[in-house]
């Protein structure tokens, strides 16, 4: 179907659904039921206040589809079904097998525009995106199914959104006992390591097919690690702003091989970026340890290099988080 002719049945339909919209923003707070013509029971549903004002949601929400891929792993870790997201088998990749078969239908490339056709077809009762790529389309979204946006100031910040999606989930308690197992998880970290934490360097370094980029604390993985207690090397121990002054973005800068030393560290943690195949990243592997400063490297000396799932150092949520946990437990704590 032509986009437009799908955007023209969309707006007539967001004209009918408006007449007799069972989601009315001015219907009181809580204790509220929704009866559909599709539906011989009640619906309970809660006000939830988000980005773009109040929007009534079900309180145990039965099919939500979430449409930006920092947002798939909440309604994951939170127990709650997902019928759509943006490329599954990518967005969950590096959290195991339990994750891959899920029945997730796949509703397009994460950067790519939202499917609106697609998500009509899943029949939602909820639909999580985040505001900043989704404001002018929330008006279409929200004919189709109840839609909160949540607020992401960037791809480190995962608690915020976390605790924001999962009210709009009804599962806000579920969401605070997450994040008291997060702190006691890195309480029994601290614990574990001892008068190593603060003399364990950990360096964080992205390497693509041509180059090779230190991750600095403003990163995803870099936020953990600070709450981890870790320390970083001097020249990734920047925030934001310290990053971009390096010439890079938020997270990361490039690192050219004269200056090797800028990723080094009592361990270094290595993702890889891009690579078609295996074969491929162990040539750019091999092609990195043939630079003259590399064998020079104290991490390198100590033979403490470690090859970690890119995804889950880069972004995602609470999943995510447990994988980069259990890295540190295994390379540092047991290793």
């Amino acid at each position: 179907m032509p986009q437009f002719n799908f955007y023209f049945i969309v707006l007539l339909t967001l004209l009918v659904v408006s007449a007799c919209s069972f989601f009315n923003p001015q219907l009181p707070k809580r204790d509220i039921s929704l009866v559909s013509s599709n539906q011989r029971s009640p619906v309970e549903v809660h006000l939830v206040q988000h980005a773009m004002g109040q929007t009534l949601v079900p309180v145990h929400p039965q099919r939500v589809v979430v449409i930006q891929e920092f947002l798939v792993q909440i309604p994951l870790a939170l127990g709650v079904k997902l019928v759509g997201a943006p490329s599954p088998s990518l967005t969950l990749q590096g959290l195991g097998s339990d994750y891959q078969h899920l029945g997730i239908e796949d509703i397009g490339a994460p950067f790519s525009p939202t499917n609106l056709e697609k998500i009509m077809t899943l029949k939602p009762d909820l639909i999580l995106g985040t505001i900043d790529e989704n404001r002018d389309n929330y008006n279409l979204l929200s004919h189709i199914a109840p839609t909160v946006l949540v607020k992401m100031r960037n791809s480190a910040d995962w608690k915020e959104p976390f605790i924001s999606a999962a009210n709009a989930l009804g599962k806000t308690e579920t969401a605070k006992r997450v994040i008291d197992k997060y702190h006691a998880r890195l309480s029994e970290f601290k614990e574990k390591m001892g008068s190593r934490l603060k003399k364990t360097q950990v360096s964080v370094v992205q390497l693509t097919t041509r180059l090779i980029r230190a991750t600095t604390k403003s990163s995803f993985s870099g936020v953990i690690l600070e709450d981890a207690g870790l320390i970083r090397p001097p020249s990734q121990n920047l925030d934001e702003i310290g990053t971009r002054k390096k010439g890079g973005s938020p997270v990361n800068y490039r690192v050219s091989p004269e200056v090797l030393s800028q990723i080094d560290g009592d361990v270094l943690f290595i993702l890889l970026h891009g690579f078609k195949d295996v074969s491929e990243s162990n040539s750019v592997l091999h092609q990195l340890m043939a630079e003259p400063l590399w064998s020079k490297l104290n991490v390198v000396r100590r033979g403490k290099i470690h090859i970690v799932d890119e995804y889950c150092w880069l972004c995602g949520s609470y999943l995510s988080v447990n994988r980069v946990l259990d890295d540190l437990f295994t390379y540092l704590v047991k290793g």
